[in-house]
């Protein structure tokens, strides 16, 4: 529902005698007005609101740094003041908010807030609705593909034209989940919302999903892996970027293989799809029984010795595999001696009937190792 706060302020007439005294709106987008006379009800704002002030208690200039440094720590998107005949906003309290980014109005007491507010009302509304509409569109795209006419001329309308690049990202932090919701996913909602141009955003089952328009995917991809970096309690997944509207379905599909192996069957909260090699193969083949087919051809002798005598020959493969066949390295990470690991690879190699080292038998134990790791995921 967020508009740009530069633009509701080309709404206000001039002879309304709103002026903007700090360097620029930066930016900044609003998703609702509020009328906030005094500091202690900074509590009541949400985020992102345009605040009024009637100026009425602006009697010093400490008055008015709290009030600036309470509205700017709720999160307010900026803060019109009606100022008396003859006031004037102190030099140091203008640089504050251009250093904290803070947008800063005045308005004459003369100003009808009431018109401004009811105008600015109807702009968000408005947006509000489109941006439902958008939602309902993008989610058309994503499951019912092939019917076009549900959501192609209403996406290209509002500006995703069919011949743009689109990438779909899956994003969720269940950790923060509570009885009254799960504040961190609504900031980060909001923090997406406002720092991506052209993008459509909603929330599905606890999950954020994205669709991001236009080029930039190497900076999308590096802005999710440093919000990873920063909280382990992420989870994100980025499809594959498509080219066309009709292929979003793709990109979501792919992004929502990549949301479901983090922290699984590979260990990292960010996955970008089309970073996944062999793992893109194998979460694509569609006849279920090939899989664990194909593993038990493999591996199978091993894993029923293993049952019936207790050993664990199967994770000395995987450990082998996972240090590239070098013994010295699998010694070690194994705390064993190298004849012994010599000789347990002896025996694997006889129980699997093969030399475990050849190309072909190499990359048919890789493959079903990762059908194994694939499938161990909850």
């Amino acid at each position: 529902m967020a508009v740009e706060l530069k633009y509701l302020y080309q709404e206000i007439p001039t002879e309304y005698e709103v002026r903007l005294h700090t360097e620029s709106c930066f930016d900044r987008k609003i998703s609702w007005i509020h009328s906030v006379e005094g500091s202690e009800l900074a509590k009541f704002l949400y985020g992102d609101e345009l605040v009024f002030n009637s100026g009425l208690s602006y009697d010093s200039q400490a008055w008015l740094m709290d009030y600036l440094q309470a509205m700017d720590g709720a999160g307010a998107g900026g803060v019109i003041i009606a100022l008396r005949e003859g006031k004037r906003f102190p030099e140091e309290a203008v640089d504050w908010c251009n250093a904290r980014r803070l947008p800063l109005f005045s308005a004459s007491w003369k100003t009808p807030y009431i018109d401004i507010m009811r105008k600015f009302s109807e702009i968000l509304l408005k947006n509000e609705q489109r941006e439902t509409n958008l939602i309902a569109s993008l989610k058309n795209a994503i499951f019912y593909p092939r019917n076009e006419e549900m959501y192609l001329s209403h996406l290209e309308r509002n500006g995703f034209p069919r011949d743009l690049s689109y990438t779909v990202v899956i994003l969720s932090c269940h950790t923060y989940d509570t009885e009254k919701g799960n504040e961190q996913l609504e900031a980060i909602q909001r923090k997406l919302h406002f720092c991506l141009d052209k993008s459509i955003l909603y929330e599905e089952e606890g999950r954020l999903i994205l669709l991001a328009a236009g080029g930039g995917c190497g900076s999308l991809q590096k802005y999710f892996r440093n919000m990873c970096r920063e909280d382990p309690h992420l989870y994100i997944g980025a499809g594959t970027t498509v080219s066309r509207l009709q292929d979003i379905h793709r990109s979501y599909e792919t992004a929502y293989t990549a949301y479901q192996l983090t922290k699984t069957t590979i260990p990292t909260n960010y996955l970008a799809y089309d970073e996944l090699g062999i793992f893109k193969i194998l979460t694509d083949v569609k006849d279920a029984s090939i899989c664990p087919d194909f593993v038990e051809e493999v591996l199978g002798a091993l894993l029923r010795y293993d049952r019936e005598h207790g050993t664990s020959y199967m994770k000395i493969l995987r450990v082998y595999f996972e240090h590239d066949c070098s013994a010295v390295s699998t010694a070690k990470a194994l705390y064993c001696h190298k004849n012994t690991l010599a000789y347990k690879l002896n025996h694997i190699r006889e129980l699997l009937g093969c030399d475990i080292l050849s190309n072909e038998n190499r990359m048919r134990i890789m493959v079903a190792l990762h059908i194994m790791q694939l499938e161990a995921q909850p």
